[in-house]
């Protein structure tokens, strides 16, 4: 312990700056997109709060499996007025892509339009599959 606040003391600023930069790294991460929530805890929000979830992968990618009740629509598709996209903005929605980086973006726009409630699947489908959950084939 004495040898860190050694090398804290003798190196400040970089220091300082460390911590810094992985504030920020952080925050940024905070806002990029919804909140993230785990193939668990998107589960219990299945069974609990009747959100929309929302698949943004492909057609083909969605119809060799998705989660039960999710509605396959592409990103750009999510506007209000959207014949697929019902959602309100204090509605619950959760976003679903193949690794969760798309949805990770797509949710970033959602909450600058105004949508209040969004989350996004960590790992996307990868983690869903990772995880044991279970798939539906071919709801559409």
């Amino acid at each position: 312990m004495e040898k860190f606040i050694l090398f804290v003391g003798e190196n400040f600023l970089a220091f300082l700056l460390l911590i810094s930069l992985i504030a920020i790294l952080i925050i940024y991460e905070r806002r990029k997109g919804g909140l993230k929530i785990d193939a668990s805890e998107l589960t219990r929000v299945i069974n609990k709060e009747e959100p929309y979830v929302f698949d943004l992968r492909s057609s083909s990618e969605f119809n060799s499996g998705t989660i039960s009740g999710a509605i396959n629509i592409q990103a750009s598709d999510l506007v209000k007025g959207n014949a697929q996209f019902k959602a309100q903005e204090e509605d619950k929605i959760v976003l679903i892509c193949k690794t969760g980086s798309n949805s990770s973006t797509a949710a970033n726009i959602l909450k600058k339009a105004g949508y209040i409630n969004v989350s996004v699947l960590s790992g996307g489908m990868m983690g869903w599959v990772q995880g044991g959950m279970p798939l539906v084939k071919n709801q559409n």
